[in-house]
């Protein structure tokens, strides 16, 4: 699982830190989980579904609610922790 501080190496510049940090963590999570060597420890498709729509409910809620956005400016500051 990559550092905090390597999380901009994950992301698409693109989105130019305008994300949840907790939306990308959870799918970094599924991901991880994904590539596990141990098929047994894989999640199913039904369990990927469930935790990708969790992380996008998580990104919706920012987006549409109000909730304060997290900016490049906070992404920085994880880096220098």
């Amino acid at each position: 699982m990559p550092a905090k501080g390597d999380i901009r190496n994950v992301v698409d510049p693109r989105l130019q830190g305008d994300f949840s940090m907790n939306s990308v963590w959870k799918a970094i999570e599924v991901a991880m989980a994904c590539v596990s060597q141990t098929s047994a420890k894989r999640p199913t498709m039904k369990q990927v579904v469930f935790d990708l729509n969790e992380s996008l409910a998580i990104e919706m809620d920012r987006t549409t609610v109000g909730h304060e956005i997290e900016s490049k400016d906070s992404i920085e500051s994880i880096g220098q922790v």
